[in-house]
């Protein structure tokens, strides 16, 4: 980074951004943003396409609604077309940030990444990294990882889980360099609307949200909500999320389990415009995950002052504060779902974990987290 303290640093982010939908896109969105209101000059440059259309069966990689206008976002590359990546290298050169930001969470980008960086000099690189260990396996995924994370300055992680993961799987010298952060509370959901939600007296409502992976425990979930229908009849269940393959098998176990009545169905890309619509009639967002590092649904039922029932597993348990801002439960345990769910769902206590969530989120900005980076 220049020495000139009179010159302000010019950042740099290199993965998704928009239109490519999806949270890591909207993470780095978010912090480019925090840059900017520092007066800090911001390019991002995006991918053209993030994956084959085989890769990603559950409709279109785009979000035509999702702009930036504010930040320069140019598309530069291909990661799966290797002819495209000194196109990438060219267009940062001549950029010349002094801080280089790259969003890690699939081995499947590792090679162009190092790649580019490889080429990049006298530009201090540092990886945000949001998974250490895929939740999918990729052929020599674990050699494609170590490689580009070992290229970087710096590594930022989000979570407790994945510091552990670093410094378990990747050389200490990899090890050495990262640090831990955090993940950001969304502030940019429905931002001019009133964040309290309309507590009805009579029924209550569940919310599953998000991209729909075997992982993220839906099963469970549906499982959990037979069981708490034979003692609240009044229960709702919203889910709201595009599925990742085949939606049939959920339909199923729906019409096995008797929960049409009960159960509303949104299998599809949820738009920025249309997430508050959720989380504002929902009294509980639950995360069933089977694995995970962290989340930024935890992040953005936050942001809506929302309480949060999620698995104990990975870095979720270090965004939730147990009786305040939600609660923990057994991973794959359909009854302790049920039965930590049902304990929840009293007006009293979500009202309080809403007041909690509301002092909690302040301490998580975007500032802060691109103040932690900069200071790196």
């Amino acid at each position: 980074m220049n020495n000139d303290s009179k010159k302000k640093p010019k950042i740099a982010f290199l993965g998704p951004a928009p239109p490519l939908r999806g949270g890591i896109s909207q993470f780095a969105l978010n912090l480019a943003r925090a840059f900017r209101e520092r007066d800090l000059e911001v390019t991002m440059f995006n991918f053209i396409r993030q994956y084959p259309d085989k890769l990603f069966p559950s409709g279109s990689q785009f979000d035509p609604e999702c702009t930036a206008k504010d930040i320069d976002i140019i598309g530069s590359f291909t990661p799966y077309l290797p002819y495209t990546w000194c196109h990438a290298v060219r267009q940062i050169r001549n950029n010349a940030p002094d801080l280089l930001i790259v969003s890690y969470w699939l081995p499947f980008f590792a090679p162009a990444y190092a790649f580019i960086i490889s080429r990049l000099k006298d530009i201090k690189v540092i990886f945000l990294v949001h998974n250490v260990v895929s939740h999918e396996r990729w052929p020599l995924g674990s050699s494609f990882r170590d490689i580009a994370l070992s290229k970087a300055d710096k590594l930022v992680v989000l979570s407790q889980s994945c510091l552990e993961d670093i410094h378990k799987l990747l050389p200490l010298r990899v090890a050495r360099r990262t640090v831990l952060g955090f993940h950001p509370i969304y502030d940019s959901y429905g931002q001019h609307e009133n964040q309290a939600k309309e507590i009805g007296k009579d029924t209550f409502t569940l919310l599953f949200f998000g991209l729909i992976k075997p992982y993220k425990g839906l099963d469970v979930l549906l499982k959990a909500f037979r069981l708490l229908l034979d003692r609240k009849p009044e229960l709702r269940l919203i889910i709201a999320g595009d599925v990742y393959g085949d939606s049939s098998p959920y339909l199923e176990l729906i019409r096995s389990l008797r929960l049409g009545d009960h159960v509303e169905t949104h299998f599809r890309y949820i738009g920025d415009a249309e997430i508050g619509s959720y989380f504002r009639q929902s009294d509980l967002c639950i995360l069933p995950y089977k694995t995970a590092t962290q989340s930024g649904v935890i992040a953005t039922s936050y942001c809506f002052d929302v309480p949060v029932i999620a698995s104990d597993v990975g870095g979720l348990s270090e965004y939730i504060l147990p009786g305040k801002t939600g609660f923990l439960v057994r991973s794959e345990d359909p009854s302790a779902l049920a039965e930590t769910i049902f304990k929840a769902l009293d007006r009293e206590l979500l009202t309080n974990m809403q007041d909690e969530i509301k002092n909690y989120k302040k301490r998580f900005s975007w500032a802060a987290l691109a103040e932690l980076i900069l200071g790196l």
